[in-house]
């Protein structure tokens, strides 16, 4: 991979860190409103929708019937929609906005956790990079005090599987474009979502609350999750796993900018020694060399 190259999947990362900071403030705001899992399955599918006229627009339709990648697509829609979406729908639900989004940052530890296990060298840096943003975090979401919640501790556990979604994701590239396993992932994953809502939660004046809260389920769905994931696996592809969730785990630094500019939310002391800790890990997982996707078990 060249500098440039890796160059512009970091300016990839951030701008789907930027989408990733919005998304979970506006599930929190939906998901105490609509169903959460009813949430999850509509939004997802909207983001299907997106994905679609996406693989149309790049001519990419035809790779849907390259079976070398279906058993990666099966297992990306499985870990980075169905098992997760499920979980951070309902948790953020029950907890606050500034909480969903940071302790999303819980991906970072089952990705130092995972990584040596698909090939990546767990190195000096990438610990520095990873820890500063968590720690950084850390400082965001103690704010003077600690505790946490069925809410927050279901956010957290939706994170387990991502980096293990990341890997398939890799895996997938070499044989599909992004935009095919955007509509695979999204289209059986919001179809399942669907069927699991149906099953376990109310639905008496679901139509209603739709209706009520369209523009949010449209901008979550359609733009946050088909756009932001677009951009996502653009960047995805021009770095390595740890490098690309170093800098898009950034996002709630855009979460706590959303939420000044939008909701009126203040700063406190704490969070700005976050942020400036974060900015430290950010600036060394920008610099450190993605490794060569040859050297890893994700290459072929």
């Amino acid at each position: 991979m060249s500098k440039k190259q890796e160059n512009v999947g970091v300016i990839f990362a951030f701008i789907a860190a930027a989408m990733a900071g919005m998304f979970p403030v506006l599930v929190n705001r939906g998901a105490q409103s609509i169903p959460p899992i009813m949430f999850a399955a509509i939004t997802t599918l909207l983001a299907a929708c997106g994905s679609f006229v996406y693989a149309i627009l790049k001519g990419k339709l035809h790779e849907l019937g390259n079976r070398k990648s279906y058993a990666s697509l099966a297992m990306i829609t499985l870990c980075i929609v169905v098992i997760p979406y499920t979980l951070f729908f309902v948790g953020a639900s029950k907890t606050s906005g500034v909480n969903s989004s940071l302790l999303l940052l819980s991906e970072i530890i089952f990705t130092l956790l995972y990584t040596p296990f698909i090939g990546e060298e767990t190195t000096i840096n990438k610990l520095l990079g990873a820890m500063g943003v968590l720690i950084g975090a850390s400082f965001i979401l103690y704010n003077g005090k600690f505790g946490l919640n069925t809410g927050d501790l279901l956010v957290i556990v939706s994170t387990a599987t991502f980096p293990i979604g990341n890997f398939y994701a890799k895996k997938a590239l070499n044989f599909v474009s992004p935009a095919i396993i955007l509509f695979i992932r999204f289209l059986i994953g919001g179809l399942l979502l669907l069927a699991l809502s149906l099953v376990i939660e109310p639905h008496s004046n679901v139509l209603e609350l739709v209706l009520v809260h369209w523009k949010l389920i449209l901008f979550t769905g359609f733009i946050l999750l088909g756009v932001g994931k677009v951009v996502w696996y653009e960047g995805l592809k021009r770095l390595d796993i740890s490098k690309a969730i170093s800098l898009v785990m950034t996002f709630p630094l855009f979460s706590l900018i959303f939420l000044v500019g939008f909701f009126n939310e203040s700063l406190s002391f704490y969070q700005l020694v976050g942020i400036a800790i974060m900015a430290v890990g950010v600036f060394i997982s920008i610099k450190r060399a993605s490794v060569d996707a040859a050297l890893t078990r994700y290459g072929t």
